[in-house]
């Protein structure tokens, strides 16, 4: 009885030994995993700044030059802002630009209906 007990106990403590070592495996598993992602956010999140403090330069740039604008022409900022997306030629509205596609088209011929074809035959529904 007591051989057996003594090997229960053995038993029992290697599986503890294990449950450990196999909690320890994982814990450093899901530390790589979350550091990885860390620093892939990081990179995301520089990116996304250098991109937002190119975007206000360039808005600061603009307001510059509407505010030059200004002054010269003594125009209101609305004034100005009308005036530069008239001259702009990517400021086309989408309807303009898709008329001529429109009278490009050739047109569908419709004064001779399809007609259905029946492939089961006359009287399939009787």
């Amino acid at each position: 009885m007591q051989v057996n007990q003594n090997n229960i106990i053995e038993s029992l403590q290697q599986t503890l030994k294990n449950k450990r070592q196999t909690h320890l495996a994982f814990q450093h598993t899901d530390l790589a995993i979350l550091q990885t992602i860390k620093k892939k956010l990081d990179i995301y999140i520089k990116q996304r700044e250098k991109k937002e403090e190119e975007k206000n330069v360039a808005l600061s740039e603009a307001k510059k030059v509407i505010d030059a604008m200004m002054e010269k022409t003594g125009l209101s900022r609305n004034d100005v802002a009308a005036l530069l997306s008239q001259s702009s030629p990517n400021k086309t509205p989408k309807r303009l630009r898709s008329e001529p596609k429109a009278t490009e088209r050739s047109e569908v011929n419709t004064s001779h209906p399809t007609q259905k074809h029946d492939v089961y035959g006359d009287n399939h529904l009787s």
